[in-house]
């Protein structure tokens, strides 16, 4: 064999060889690429992968009814267009977090309270009036409060002079068996009355902390709505902060869905659903039915016309 055909055969040889290693090498680039091209010109084809991420439990709702409503949220893109568009896998591309912050915190003490916030004028109006009558009786407990704190101080006063004088003729052998038990049924009831105290004290923060949710509410409200409307100020201190349910932010090669905020099993449906559809790469629409509007204020669970042309467009669906 000649020098030349040796050569050509340890080419060849190496050429075979090195194949499978550059594949190995590039493998994650050339899936990558694949994943692109295939998307841009097969849209919709590969469903989008997705995993539990960060899940907090005090949001009162288990792992299992949480993955239902997503299941839902899911089934409100695939079902018009016959397409299966998630996957719920182990280690998927998305991950969709459950965060629990000030949000849910207002949410849960307005549900207390008996309130349930739509993102519209009316529950702002509604809101208001509440924020209103917590204010009003917040500002008569605290009178109520205060003048029994200044009765307590004074009453107080002379009950521990008196007692020091009693201390003073007690050594003395001067003090009647009346006066000393007057001095302690006086401690007694000073006693009471400051546990008395010490209760409304604590129904009052609980007011103060009524009102500030209220306030917060109406403030992220009003954002929303931008309404030029007064800012509400908290009792005792000031809170910032943009009102939103939930959110999607694109990482490239995967993303995250963090939900922060519903108030009921059909909001979480809705709110999914909406960053589903970011995930999707779907904008926000005009319709304020859509479930792509920015706002969770509608009731329907199904897409309205407007998301259904958008999905289609996205998909490539005539």
């Amino acid at each position: 064999m000649s020098k030349r055909s040796l050569q050509k055969y340890i080419f060849i040889a190496i050429l075979f060889l090195g194949l499978p290693i550059l594949g190995f090498v590039l493998r994650e680039p050339l899936r990558t690429q694949w994943e692109s091209s295939s998307e841009y010109f097969l849209p919709c084809t590969t469903p989008i992968t997705y995993s539990v991420g960060t899940f907090d439990t005090r949001f009162g709702i288990s792992k299992e009814d949480f993955l239902r409503a997503v299941k839902d949220a899911e089934a409100i893109w695939e079902k018009p267009i016959n397409k299966e568009l998630f996957s719920y896998v182990s280690d998927g591309d998305v991950l969709i977090n459950l965060v629990y912050d000030y949000r849910q915190d207002t949410t849960q003490v307005l549900q207390k309270l008996g309130l349930t916030v739509d993102q519209n004028k009316t529950s702002y109006t509604e809101l208001e009036n509440s924020y209103e009558l917590k204010l009003s009786r917040f500002e008569l407990d605290t009178e109520v409060f205060e003048s029994q704190v200044a009765a307590f101080e004074a009453r107080k006063k002379i009950y521990e002079n008196d007692a020091r004088s009693a201390t003073r003729r007690n050594r003395q052998k001067n003090i009647s068996k009346e006066e000393y038990a007057r001095l302690n049924a006086e401690g007694d009831f000073l006693e009471h009355e400051a546990a008395t105290l010490n209760a409304m004290q604590a129904d009052l923060q609980k007011e103060v902390e009524g009102v500030n949710m209220l306030a917060r509410a109406l403030n992220d409200l009003a954002k929303t709505l931008n309404l030029s409307v007064t800012r509400y100020n908290e009792i005792g201190g000031s809170f910032n902060g943009e009102f939103t349910q939930g959110s999607y932010e694109n990482h490239g090669e995967g993303g995250d869905i963090s939900i922060f905020q519903y108030d009921s099993y059909e909001k979480l449906v809705r709110v999914l659903a909406h960053e589903l559809g970011h995930a999707l790469s779907l904008a926000h629409l005009d319709d304020p039915e859509a479930i792509m509007y920015r706002l969770n204020q509608g009731d329907n669970s199904t897409v309205t016309s407007n998301d259904l042309f958008a999905l289609k467009t996205r998909c490539g669906i005539k």
